[in-house]
């Protein structure tokens, strides 16, 4: 009898590894959003890039930024639950009026754990039917039902932090995420996200739509949506226009454990206007599941 239950939680074992382990590389660049799936039980993946900011107040007065991120990724114990780290480092150079300021320093670590709680597809299965042509390629509505993910974590300022100093040392940040995979190629990400959510004065809640397109096996496209729903600093309300703005690009897969990507955006408010464009690379190391005959155990 033992044997038979060992062999049962052996099958579940390799249903569930299939539900999130992918071939290919799966990774949130260059798209600020997170995705809904984890990397897997056992895989480490780095991922960095370096963003060139612009913001320009008028003539006058110019800010340039040069920002460094690097998300590190790891999922252990549970398929579905995953460990992220993410460490920023910026400088910029402010002109204003022919006076020139210059400064630099790690601005943000987040450390948390992401979960996915529903996946729509580990229960749905997309039938063939072999007699209409016209049947199988009829969009399929059960497609609208996303993966739902959830993120908790802590998120660290740094005393020396340039862009917003007075930030708690310590705060809270959440986030919930839904993915549609509305066909094999095109996915829709939606990240819901709380900021120092228990800090009343500091209070950020904001959102991000991305939608990524698969044009083969190795390029692919994305545009992306960011705004705020509600942000304050040291009390005082940000308005929408001031955070919201679109974001496009596109990756590279060189093979199934690294990818490349290039990315541009721009800012909807004119004051200041603000214009980016970065690169950056993923990587992952590879696990290679290997599935015993449950009648030989």
């Amino acid at each position: 009898m033992k044997k038979y239950i060992y062999i049962a939680i052996v099958l579940l074992g390799s249903i569930s590894a299939k539900a999130q382990y992918t071939k290919d590389i799966n990774t949130n660049r260059p798209s600020s959003s997170m995705g809904a799936y984890s990397v897997s039980k056992g895989i480490f993946q780095i991922e960095g890039g370096y963003t060139f900011q612009n913001d320009e107040f008028h003539t006058e007065k110019i800010n340039k930024h040069n920002n460094f991120q690097v998300q590190l990724r790891y999922g252990d114990m549970l398929e579905n639950l995953e460990f992220i780290a993410d460490l920023y480092f910026s400088s910029y150079n402010q002109t204003d009026y022919n006076l020139n300021v210059n400064n630099s320093g790690f601005r943000q670590l987040n450390f948390g754990a992401k979960f996915l709680i529903y996946d729509h597809y580990k229960y749905y299965v997309e039938k063939r039917n072999v007699y209409s042509w016209k049947a199988n390629q009829r969009f399929k509505w059960g497609r609208l039902i996303p993966a739902v993910s959830i993120y908790a974590g802590g998120q660290f300022n740094f005393k020396h932090n340039i862009y917003y100093p007075e930030l708690p040392e310590i705060g809270l940040k959440s986030m919930l995420i839904a993915q549609q995979h509305l066909s094999k190629r095109f996915s829709i990400t939606y990240n819901f996200i709380g900021e120092n959510v228990t800090e009343e004065e500091f209070r950020n809640i904001s959102y991000i739509v991305t939608a990524s397109l698969g044009l083969s096996d190795r390029w692919s496209i994305f545009g992306e949506h960011q705004g705020i729903i509600d942000r304050k600093y040291n009390n005082i309300a940000v308005p929408f226009m001031n955070d919201a703005s679109l974001k496009g690009g596109l990756t590279y897969k060189i093979n199934q454990n690294l990818q490349i990507d290039a990315f541009g955006g721009t800012s909807i408010e004119n004051t200041p206007h603000k214009i980016q464009a970065g690169i950056g690379a993923s990587w992952r190391n590879h696990k290679k599941y290997e599935f015993k005959d449950p009648t030989e155990l």
